[in-house]
């Protein structure tokens, strides 16, 4: 029974698709970027309101199972009715690291004590069916109503065999599919190729695994049935950290089935299941975004860029940072734009790099930044914008020491190696709002002058063994200068003029 129960409410994750397009069949609502509130349920108890359960939110265009309550519970001695059809649902929605647009989607495994308001939860337990109660229930969505009388019977054995994609065929096989899902995804004429998706899953335990499956039909007029003739399927969405790719192929029953006649299906149901095994872990979450489906024979990359996968941070110091990625697909190149944390696009520093490394310099210390990147394919093909946050270091002041007269380096916590001999001299310094610097050894790369905030003054690179600096008032500077082994920080004292 406890498996009835949980592809009873698997089962219902249906989409739809409304029109075809060029190679893809557009999905509602397939980056969940648009949400609703559905209402919370209360009864009346003597004057007060005694909640059942509260208001929930959940993508908009998709509808999810019910669980019809109809008990008398007995509330501080007084009898109350509940009679509400209860939703059968926990979602987050997730707006951070997301691979496309600004949202994303997490189906969340539960127990319905973890839905329903705890104090009436005590009460009405004993009343419900004790299958439910005790059972784990993936979150479902769906854009299609499940009869649920006439899927019942079938549920078991549906659930032991999740293993391939022959076995959901083959069960659904010689049954007309209308008597268990009213509606679905009309085709127009395309033939489905492939479902793709990102998705990262978290099981609450170990083990747990998300699926994906999809049913093609087509109205059979001699059988006056609506029948299940292809599908695809697949249970591999385990544990990942990050948004990764996945592909559900359509395959048609007469490459299953050897006795079957190739049909092409005018018609096409998809089911996502959160916990796609018969022992769902209570709190393993399937995150979902980006939903495509391709028209069979459609290149995947023909109308589309990639996303930009896995943004990082590398390293970061005062003055510089190092961020990676990943991709998909062959990209032309690269385009970055950073600036101070909050920046519009269009308004920051623009880079474009042809590797999926980005190196920053000239950063201004203890600062936050917010760095943008996305894949250009081709002269108008762009892909989605990801972004990262990261803060640089405050400046760390090296104490001149003049006893040394060997070259020696030590490396401070990022691994840049910092200068402590006297590769350089400012003089005089204290200054008189001048001074000059004299290079000893070698000439930086670049040469940068900071207030004691952070700001940065003045930047060059240095043609010559001697540059004179202006100081605007009196206080203290830092001078930050790249040299070949390291960076070397100086603090430099102004009197005013």
């Amino acid at each position: 029974m406890k498996r009835i129960a949980i592809l009873f409410l698997s089962l219902f994750m249906i989409f739809s698709l409304k029109s075809v397009g060029q190679t893809t069949i557009p999905l509602p609502n397939s980056s969940f970027e648009n949400w609703s509130t559905g209402n919370g349920y209360s009864v009346t108890v003597l004057f007060f309101s005694l909640p059942v359960y509260d208001s929930y939110t959940y993508p908009t265009d998709w509808n999810f199972p019910t669980y019809p309550v109809n008990e008398e519970i007995t509330y501080s001695g007084m009898n109350v009715n509940v009679n509400t059809d209860l939703p059968l649902l926990k979602v987050v929605d997730v707006t951070t690291d997301v691979p496309n647009g600004s949202h994303a989607i997490g189906l969340q495994s539960f127990m319905v004590s973890d839905i329903i308001n705890p104090s009436v939860y005590s009460m009405a337990a004993s009343s419900l069916d004790s299958t439910i109660v005790s059972s784990v229930f993936p979150t479902v969505l769906s854009t299609g109503a499940v009869n649920t009388d006439n899927l019942m019977p079938m549920v078991d054995e549906l659930t032991s065999q999740y293993d391939s994609l022959s076995s959901p065929l083959t069960l659904f096989a010689d049954m007309d599919l209308d008597s268990l899902i009213d509606g679905g995804i009309p085709l127009n004429g395309a033939v489905p190729g492939r479902l793709t998706g990102y998705y990262r899953y978290t099981s609450a335990i170990g083990g747990d695994r998300g699926g994906v499956l999809m049913l093609g039909s087509k109205y059979n007029p001699a059988t006056q049935r609506r029948e299940v003739v292809g599908g695809g399927y697949t249970t591999e969405l385990t544990d990942v950290d990050s948004f990764t790719s996945f592909e559900v192929p359509y395959t048609p029953l007469s490459e299953i089935d050897s006795t079957a006649e190739y049909v092409e299906p005018d018609t096409l149901v998809l089911m996502l299941i959160s916990s796609a095994t018969t022992e769902p872990q209570q709190g393993s979450i399937l995150y979902l975004d980006r939903l495509q489906l391709w028209i069979a024979g459609a290149d995947i990359v023909e109308d589309t860029c990639s996303a930009i996968f896995n943004l990082t941070v590398n390293s970061v110091d005062s003055t510089h940072a190092e961020l990676s990625w990943t991709y998909e697909g062959e990209p032309d190149h690269f385009e970055a734009e950073y600036g101070l944390q909050g920046f519009e696009l269009g308004t920051g520093t623009q880079v474009t790099v042809g590797t999926s490394t980005l190196p920053l310099s000239g950063l201004t210390p203890d600062t936050d930044y917010d760095v943008y990147v996305h894949c250009v394919c081709g002269a108008t093909l762009e892909g989605d914008w990801a972004m990262v946050s990261f803060h640089t270091d405050t400046l760390s002041v090296i104490p001149e020491d003049t006893t040394h007269t060997e070259d020696t380096t030590v490396v401070d916590t990022t691994g840049i190696p910092i200068l402590t001999t006297q590769p350089l001299t400012i003089y005089p310094n204290p200054a008189q709002g001048r001074c000059v610097v004299q290079f000893e050894q070698e000439l930086p790369s670049a040469v940068r002058l900071y207030s004691l905030n952070g700001q940065l003054l003045m930047e060059a690179v240095p043609t010559k063994e001697t540059m004179e600096l202006e100081l605007p008032t009196a206080g203290v500077y830092f001078l930050v200068c790249e040299m070949k082994s390291g960076v070397l920080t100086r603090k430099i004292i102004s009197q005013g003029r």
